[in-house]
């Protein structure tokens, strides 16, 4: 027989080319893969020869060879059956009919006949009927001709619905695929749902393996108050094997027609993506209100091993873009826009940043300072100065900007030299550490200023002990073997006081204080301000692990006593400290039972007897379709203002490929609803619909925080989502996709085998 591509190997190439990728339909449990003749788990694919096996076979001389009776072709790793065969090696041609059936490990077919002209790499399969092996995917054609060149079907058929099932299959009057090409023709194309023709394509192409194809995404319906009935589709262009471009016009009823689009790129040093959304006019607001623009920018550079480059950056054209047109890069709640460019170098034994950032703060608020620039040292690994004794380093300058601000411009430089004695065993660890604190500001105003305001040094001492023990035995939790750790852990840390009242607040905030955040040895961001501190922390933490090491209980406690009260000022910052300095932290984690988990967490004022911060859970998860999270949160004083919330959040199959997915949150402080949503979902092995109605707090950036609770408006609304397997992906289909639709997104709760 001639060497080259021979039939089996032809169809093979040919009809492997038609597969669909895995990473787009996921198998569903209602799709079963099919059970291959036995013999395919021998054969070798790089085994090059043909062998023909038959219950009986007739030569007549050297024009032809009749085989029949349960006719095997093998070819490499493919099997061909059929009842009866002809060869001519003379004509190279091979004939097989009475129902043949083709197999490899990707792809079934069955055909009434065969014919092949293996002289010109060529065969025939009339009504053939095909069924993807692994994954779904199935097809009809009424002839199948596969050439080197490309595969032909005439009248063909093609869906990813199981047997019997017809809720979608495109029918083409002709489809063509060129080798090679990786793309696929349709001529003639209607698509069908339940054998009902939907829409007509005279011509269409379609990708057949995993390259990129310019066209026509899922579009995207939805309704709403602030944004009335929306449409958005989105075309897709693809420029390059590295770069690439959507373009999304988007219709709102109340607002206009938005043009949304997002360009792409990747190479081997850098990566990034660009967005840009723009509105002309909208409709929604008083003439001459003029256009709406969001744009945004994330990139990243690779450029050696030591130097990386990053930018974040996002513009909006007024505060209430992200409140009232929403995006896909920004949450509808967020209050400001972060923004940086950093160059970074990680060496042997310096580590350095070079940045400048800032922060847009949305609403009438006061403007964020800028650091323009701030660059950094540090050392990249402890210096050793003997057999105990370690050395590190870190230092700092930046130049602040705001103004707006009493200080308008700063210049700040930090050096921090520290001395370090570490000891450490598998069970027990113990450090010592000393650091000095140098930080010089000239400070500039619009306001005349004192020496002591322009030019301020401030040096401060640092003094840290650390120690902890790692101590665990066996344990019975509830009749099962269980391990129990015990892990105690306590610091002093001293630090003297400073006045800080005339430095300005660049980059400093109050951090929280958890249980983790009591061993902190600043409770303060940045620089600015430096707590004084002559106290000691004192915490332990206790876990059980089940005998396959899944944690099943973890509940730490800690608290801070102060040997010295700290000294009180004039500083509005510091002052929000002394009333919560000795703070008692807890936080617990519990496997219950089974499928639930309780968590929680706390932070205690002793001093003023009061409750600051809280939450706490209960989880049940079935499965990933079923959960149930009922949530309570609390917090005493949130930019001045009270938060208390309770939340209920389910996920709930009703019936077979029927979810119910729904939550609902409770501002119980103020006694009112603020985000609920509602959603039902059908999805089956090869198409799925979702529709879901929301409820929620507008958040308003002109109103003040202590206004909002009587001014606050709700936005109702709706959307649907569908798709057809095989016609896109099943990305966004998830129930925590759904759950994070609203303003509080689903959290599960945190173990370490999660």
């Amino acid at each position: 027989m001639k060497r080259g591509l021979s039939l089996a190997g032809l169809i093979w190439a040919a009809m492997g080319s038609m597969q669909v990728r895995a990473d787009q339909i996921p198998i569903q449990t209602c799709y079963q893969p099919m059970t291959l003749p036995e013999v395919l788990k021998d054969l070798d694919s790089n085994d090059q020869r043909i062998r023909i096996f038959s219950d009986d076979v007739v030569l007549q001389g050297s024009q032809q060879a009749t085989f029949s009776g349960q006719v095997q072709i093998l070819h490499r790793d493919t099997l061909l059956q059929a009842p009866n065969a002809r060869y001519n090696p003379e004509q190279q041609n091979l004939v097989a009919d009475g129902g043949i059936e083709y197999f490899s490990n990707a792809l079934h077919v069955s055909s009434r006949f065969l014919k092949a002209d293996l002289a010109n790499n060529q065969a025939t399969l009339g009504q053939a009927k095909y069924q993807f092996v692994a994954q779904a995917g199935r097809g009809e054609a009424a002839a199948l001709t596969a050439s080197e060149q490309a595969l032909s079907l005439d009248q063909a058929l093609f869906t990813t619905c199981p047997e019997q099932d017809n809720s979608w299959a495109l029918h083409a009057e002709h489809i063509n695929i060129a080798a090679d090409s990786g793309w696929g023709e349709a001529h003639h194309a209607v698509f069908k749902i339940k054998d009902i023709p939907v829409f007509y394509l005279p011509y269409l192409t379609f990708p057949v393996d995993d390259q990129r194809k310019t066209g026509v995404l899922i579009p995207k319906v939805g309704s709403s108050q602030r944004l009335g009935v929306e449409l958005e589709v989105p075309y897709y262009i693809n420029l390059a094997e590295n770069y690439d471009l959507t373009l999304s016009p988007r219709y709102m009823s109340k607002r206009g027609t938005q043009l949304k689009s997002q360009f792409r790129y990747l190479t081997e040093q850098h990566q990034g993506l660009m967005q840009l959304e723009y509105l002309p006019n909208d409709n929604d607001k008083p003439s001459g209100f003029g256009e709406r623009y969001l744009g945004h920018l994330t990139h990243r550079s690779d450029f050696s091993s030591n130097w990386r480059g990053y930018i974040d950056f996002t513009d909006v054209s007024d505060d209430a873009y992200l409140t009232e047109l929403g995006s896909d890069y920004n949450n509808q709640s967020d209050t400001q826009l972060y923004r940086e460019a950093s160059l970074s170098y990680f060496g042997e034994q310096v580590h350095s940043h070079l940045k400048v950032q800032g922060f847009e703060i949305l609403g009438n608020y006061n403007k964020a300072y800028q650091a323009l620039p701030q660059l950094s040292f540090a050392s990249a690994k402890p210096i050793a100065l003997g057999d105990k004794l370690q050395a590190s380093w870190y230092s700092q300058y930046a130049h602040f900007k705001n103004e707006q601000a009493f200080y308008t411009a700063t210049d700040r430089l930090h050096l921090e030299p520290t001395l370090r004695v570490p000891f450490i065993t598998p069970a027990f660890e113990m450090t010592a550490e000393t650091s000095l604190l140098y930080t010089y500001y000239q400070q500039q105003s619009l306001s005349s200023l004192t020496t002591e305001q322009s030019e301020i040094s401030r040096a401060l001492p640092k003094l840290r002990l650390h120690a902890r023990i790692n101590l665990e035995r066996e344990y019975d939790w509830f009749g099962e073997q269980a391990l129990q750790t015990f892990e105690p852990q306590v610091q002093y840390l001293y630090i003297p006081y400073r006045d800080q009242s005339n430095i300005g607040l660049y980059d400093t905030t109050r951090l929280q204080d958890d249980y983790y955040g009591l061993f902190r040895q600043n409770r303060f961001s940045g620089l600015d301000r430096i707590n004084e501190a002559n106290q000691l922390t004192v915490g332990w933490t206790t876990r059980f692990y089940d005998n396959t090491e899944n944690e099943l209980f973890r509940f730490s406690l800690g608290q801070i006593f102060f040997l010295k009260e700290p000294e009180l000022t004039d500083d509005l910052l510091t002052q929000n400290l002394t009333s919560t300095e000795s703070m008692l932290a807890s936080e617990m984690v519990w496997h219950w039972y089974r499928r639930w988990y309780v968590s929680s967490a706390l932070q205690y004022d002793i001093d003023s007897k009061r409750l600051v911060k809280s939450n706490a859970s209960v989880d049940y998860r079935g499965s990933e379709n079923t959960l149930l999270q009922l949530n309570h949160r609390y917090s005493r004083a949130v930019s001045g203002v009270e938060i208390q919330q309770l939340g209920l959040i389910g996920a709930i199959p009703i019936k077979q490929n029927w979810q119910l997915i729904a939550s609902y949150y409770r501002d119980v402080a103020n006694h009112r609803m603020i985000d609920a949503n509602l959603g039902l979902q059908y999805e089956s092995c090869c198409w799925a619909v979702r529709l879901v109605a929301r409820r929620q707090v507008r958040a308003d950036f002109e109103v003040a925080l202590d206004n909002l609770n009587q001014l606050a408006r709700l936005d109702s609304g709706f959307s649907l989502q569908f798709v057809f397997k095989g016609f896109g992906d099943k990305a966004g289909f998830g129930v925590s996709d759904m759950l994070s639709n609203g303003i509080f997104s689903y959290r599960r709760p945190y173990l370490l085998t999660n």
